[in-house]
């Protein structure tokens, strides 16, 4: 991690003082107004092949130069008198159309919404001859390609507040990105930010072990052990992301219609890079004064919720609001799930909207 250098490795954290912001009191999400349903998995399908595809369709497209002038797409989504702007960052291997439905959520609450795919995935470019292999040279590039996103695309065009929503891998690049750039954004919701990942049989300290005797030994471009090109998800018994079998087969008929969007497993490189970043992530919650939103997934298998338990403990202005029934991707659950995400995130920003 290049910004990790300012101080040395181990000192980094000391050298710093803590927040000052008094501590938030957490919102009772229960007691605020405001819509409990939104999108409905029952007719997503249908919708897709009408008005939620017309509309999406319908955004602003565009690229920019992110880091090594790397093209970076995004699309973008404007509403009369926004409320406020939403940056959107995906999680990795997630383009920014499979998030098609939250984007139409929160412009029909009355947010503009900006929505960027990482480097490597997406309408994004591809960083190896194999477009298909996960892969980041250093992961605060992922960081610096936001912060150029908000200060050259977001900002210029509008006037609002400007807000992030962040998942998975994107929730990582999200608090990051808030301790390097604390004016970038006024408020944060993540859903399951991959701050702790689980390593299966490896435990984290083998993992990130093994990982760095491959980068070490090599330019790290490898496939990671178990790793390869992209497999078709066909068996919904198996998924570990989501229980909505409708949301399951949309993304996976989205990957079908759109072979160039697919991203397969990980590289030795993004590996040894993001342990290390998810590491690092988890500890800056005492230096954040930033009003964030922690969505933990309560049957997450990606990533465990230790680090997400310890950044919020740590952070003044942090909330951690748990799902108890949700898997790794909230935003992608059965309905009951999805409206709890989808409203929290709504009401943590009309908090915050509010003066």
């Amino acid at each position: 991690m290049r910004r990790l250098l300012a101080c040395s490795a181990l000192a980094f954290f000391a050298c710093r003082p803590p927040s000052t912001a008094a501590r938030a009191t957490p919102l009772d999400f229960d007691a605020l107004p405001g819509p409990k349903v939104f999108s409905a998995e029952a007719t997503l399908a249908d919708r897709w092949r009408g008005p939620l595809r017309q509309s999406h369709d319908a955004g602003q497209a565009g690229s920019f130069k992110g880091v090594g002038d790397v093209d970076l797409g995004y699309l973008i989504h404007r509403v009369a008198s926004p409320k406020a702007a939403v940056v959107l960052i995906t999680g990795r291997t997630e383009p920014v159309r499979k998030y098609a439905e939250l984007i139409d959520d929160l412009n029909r609450a009355g947010y503009s919404t900006y929505a960027m795919d990482h480097r490597g995935q997406g309408a994004s470019g591809r960083l190896l001859p194999n477009p298909q292999k996960g892969y980041v040279e250093s992961f605060d590039d992922y960081v610096t390609d936001l912060h150029t996103f908000v200060t050259t695309v977001v900002k210029p065009d509008t006037n609002a507040k400007v807000f992030l929503v962040a998942h998975s891998m994107g929730g990582a690049v999200a608090l990051l990105a808030v301790d390097a750039y604390p004016d970038d954004f006024a408020a944060v919701v993540t859903s399951s930010p991959m701050l702790e990942i689980n390593t299966g049989a490896f435990p984290a300290p083998i993992a990130s072990t093994l990982g760095a005797a491959a980068c070490g030994a090599s330019d790290g471009t490898a496939w990671a052990l178990g790793s390869g090109d992209f497999k078709e998800e066909a068996d919904f018994s198996k998924s570990t992301v989501t229980k909505s079998l409708a949301r399951f087969e949309w993304k996976r008929q989205l990957f079908t219609d759109s072979p160039e969007l697919r991203v397969g497993g990980l590289t030795w490189r993004w590996l040894c890079e993001s342990l290390t970043a998810s590491s690092n992530a988890e500890q800056l919650g005492r230096f954040s004064s930033t009003p964030t939103l922690v969505l933990q997934a309560g049957q997450d298998t990606v990533v465990k919720p230790g680090g997400q338990d310890r950044y919020c403990a740590a952070a003044p202005r942090c909330q951690r609001s748990r799902l108890e029934d949700a898997r790794h991707e909230s935003f992608a659950e059965t309905d009951d799930v999805r409206n709890v995400a989808v409203e929290r995130t709504l009401k943590f920003f009309e908090a915050a909207v509010t003066p």
